[in-house]
Formats: structure tokens, sequence, C-alpha cells
């Protein structure tokens, strides 16, 4: 794994963890209610979402993995 790799997947893991601590305010603001309520709605709401982005970029980067040659070793990156 490259650095390019792991600048890549840090990245993806750091938009899902947006997507869930921006409905885990959202939730705190309209039901007034504490943090670990709001996480435990918010993971109720978002969880079926980020597994179908999770599922989504697997369908897509998997694939890649196995191409060849140069252009393979460059998508390799992203597939991993």
């Amino acid at each position: 794994l490259t650095l390019f790799g792991m600048v890549l997947a840090i990245g993806i893991v750091v938009d899902d963890a947006i997507v869930v601590l921006e409905n885990v305010e959202r939730i705190m603001s309209e039901k007034k209610c504490s943090a670990k309520e709001a996480a435990i709605l918010a993971m109720q709401e978002v969880s079926g979402p980020v597994v179908a982005i999770v599922l989504v970029l697997c369908a897509v980067f998997l694939p890649v993995a196995f191409m060849g040659g140069m252009t393979g070793v460059m998508y390799k990156q992203f597939a991993i």
C-alpha cells in the first residue's frame, strides 16, 4: 500500500464520518437530546446509506484491481 492509496482510503473514511457527524449535530439541535442518544439515532438513520456507499465503492473499485499493465498499477491504488 502506497501513500497515495492511504490518502484515498483515509479520504473515504473521513467522508463517511462527516456524514455521520453532521447527522448527529442535526439531531442534537432539533430534538435537544444528549450526544449519546443523538449518536444512536443518527446511526439508525445513516447506517443504511453508509453501507450502500461502501458497496457501491466496492463494486466500482474492486474490478479495477485486476487490470494489468501500468494502468492497472495506478488503478490498483484506488482498489485498495
